[in-house]
């Protein structure tokens, strides 16, 4: 077999379905400046996205990143290599993307991923022991200060990401780039300044552009204090209407009741003068604090923090972010993205009911918790058009078979698009909970869901070596999977009571008939595909004993397919995607001719 053009070791540190999917697309990927091709760039995509929340796990997967950035390969393999490091903040990495980032030579896709990797101190999805070292930071801070400087020098800034990138940067070196230059680099101004910095924002303000205003601010008031009040008033009474509530706001945060006056006088002819004054009222509780700077701060900052400090942080920087859509929605969009991962960091069902309610674009952000969040209060109805809607209809299901609506579970879960651990789990939750234990124990012998594949040789039997290491090595990241592979008692174990106001169940006990009929694996009426290769005469046979048990052949591994029949050559991707989509295995006997 051909070898990854990179070597690896072990990679004890991730799930063996990763391993292969690594090596595979490794194997794919042109190592001789060769383009890539669709396919290979999108399983390459797929394995980044798949891949974020474990591959960091080990450290020596930054070779990898290290082999893409050569500069022998494509731009696009490059500016990918670029991504991948983002996973793997070192020194080495940050001293090579560094490079990368300043070479005027690279095409400008690949620095500009090089940019974005070096400014990105955010977790998010990343795995959960990453974390940048300091010395990290300051190589990346130098490259992307030197970046801005050069760019200060030429009065433009030509990089997209250089202004966000620049947002997540602490050290002073920045504030005195920005000063020379507030209007060039109002992109950049957000959670981090010197007080040098704020004063000349502050003087300066009217040379940002106006969509920058209010996050400049912000900030000066939240670095300056009340140093800031008098000059603040002062630019109030001159400027746009928005950004003059944005000014006296601060100055009732920062001075207090003595400042209630001004914004009477600004909001007296304005319709919606409760809930700003509602605002002001909350601004004076909590004296000296701009949420919004505090909250950007944590969240800029995620994967610099200590880790047993990181859910503590989230939870409050969640708070933060969101604390002021009480009395209106943000202005710029981007805050509920942070918010959403605040929320996910806190890892708090609570949070996400709260950034879905003031956003709803961010269900799928923060779609699992908002879906525990709802079966645990009972909202059954919500959480059946929420889980349509996102496209996970497995969740969904084992949510509400957990809090107690089992009939409400195993009718979504008739609409899952496939086969999963998770909709396994709730099909056989939902039978025990709603009186047929005999059904619940059948779902998990005879109709378990595909294991994760981990090698060309097979699919493997559920569990495979995939399964039992999460269990093994990761417990809680799939609790599906956990129950599941440790057996009926574990499934039941998951088992809570619905709250007292819940919704009422399904009214109908269709869906258990539906649950008992696949488990008979009745073919009238059915659909099959005959997958791999097949003799003429035997294809034509089995085609007939298909026909003659009430089912038909269909000409495709397409969703929806309720039974396959493989022949010799059917590679496993094919047979892992059949029983993805919920296709089951016949065995001989079970048709005429096999």
């Amino acid at each position: 077999m051909e070898q990854p053009p990179v070597p690896l070791g072990a990679l004890d540190g991730v799930p063996p379905g990763l391993r292969y999917r690594i090596r595979d697309v490794l194997r794919a990927v042109p190592g001789d400046g060769g383009a890539l091709d669709g396919v290979t760039g999108e399983r390459l995509a797929r394995l980044l996205e798949d891949g974020e929340p474990w591959l960091g796990a080990d450290p020596s997967l930054a070779e990898v990143g290290y082999w893409m950035i050569e500069p022998r390969h494509t731009p696009e393999l490059r500016a990918r290599g670029c991504a991948w490091l983002a996973m793997f903040p070192s020194v080495e990495t940050a001293r090579r993307l560094a490079a990368l980032a300043l070479d005027e030579a690279a095409p400008p896709p690949v620095r500009e991923q090089a940019i974005a990797a070096l400014g990105r101190r955010q977790l998010r999805a990343l795995h959960a022991a990453t974390r940048w070292p300091v010395e990290a930071i300051q190589l990346a801070d130098e490259a992307l200060v030197k970046l801005a400087d050069a760019a200060t020098a030429a009065g433009k800034v030509a990089s997209g990401q250089l202004p966000i990138a620049l947002r997540h940067v602490q050290w002073e070196g920045a504030s005195a780039v920005f000063a020379r230059a507030p209007g060039l680099w109002g992109e950049a101004i957000e959670a981090f300044a010197t007080p040098a910095l704020a004063r000349v924002l502050l003087v300066c303000l009217e040379d940002m552009p106006p969509q920058h205003r209010a996050r400049a601010i912000r900030l000066v008031a939240a670095v300056l204090g009340e140093e800031a009040v008098p000059l603040l008033l002062v630019r109030a009474k001159e400027a746009a209407l928005d950004q003059q509530l944005e000014m006296l706001f601060a100055v009732i945060a920062l001075a207090g009741e003595a400042q209630l006056p001004a914004l009477e006088a600004a909001i007296k002819r304005l319709d919606n003068v409760d809930r700003l004054r509602a605002r002001a009222k909350w601004h004076l509780k909590q004296r000296g604090v701009l949420p919004t700077v505090r909250g950007l701060r944590v969240a800029r900052a995620t994967a610099t923090l200590a880790l047993d400090e990181r859910a503590a942080k989230c939870a409050q920087a969640a708070d933060d972010l969101g604390v002021l859509t009480k009395f209106a929605r943000h202005g710029e969009a981007y805050l509920y993205g942070l918010w959403g991962w605040m929320v996910r960091g806190a890892s708090d069902p609570a949070r996400a009911r709260e950034l879905v309610a003031a956003h709803p674009e961010s269900q799928r952000l923060v779609r699992d918790l908002y879906l525990e969040d709802l079966a645990r209060r009972g909202r059954v109805k919500q959480l059946v058009a929420a889980a349509q809607t996102l496209h996970c209809a497995d969740l969904g299901a084992l949510q509400l078979a957990i809090y107690g609506r089992p009939l409400a579970a195993l009718e979504l879960a008739t609409t899952a698009r496939t086969h999963t651990p998770e909709l396994a789990c709730a099909r056989s939750l939902a039978c025990y909970r709603a009186g047929r234990p005999d059904l619940a124990v059948r779902v998990l012998a005879e109709d378990p869901p595909p294991a994760e594949l981990v090698d060309d040789a097979a699919l493997p039997a559920f569990p495979g070596p995939h399964e039992r290491w999460l269990v093994e090595r990761a417990p809680g990241s799939r609790p599906a999977v956990d129950a599941l592979v440790r057996g009926r008692d574990a499934v039941i174990a998951l088992a809570k009571p619905a709250p007292f106001d819940a919704e009422p169940d399904a009214q109908t006990l269709a869906p258990i008939g539906a649950v008992a009929r696949r488990l008979g694996r009745a073919l009238a009426g059915a659909t099959v595909y005959l997958a791999g290769e097949l003799g003429y005469v035997d294809k034509a046979k089995l085609a007939k004993s298909v026909e003659a048990a009430g089912a038909r052949v269909v000409h495709g591994p397409f969703p929806g397919t309720d039974f396959y029949v493989r022949g010799d050559g059917c590679p496993p991707q094919t047979v892992a995607q059949l029983e993805r989509q919920g296709a089951r295995r016949l065995n001989p006997g079970e048709l005429e001719g096999m």
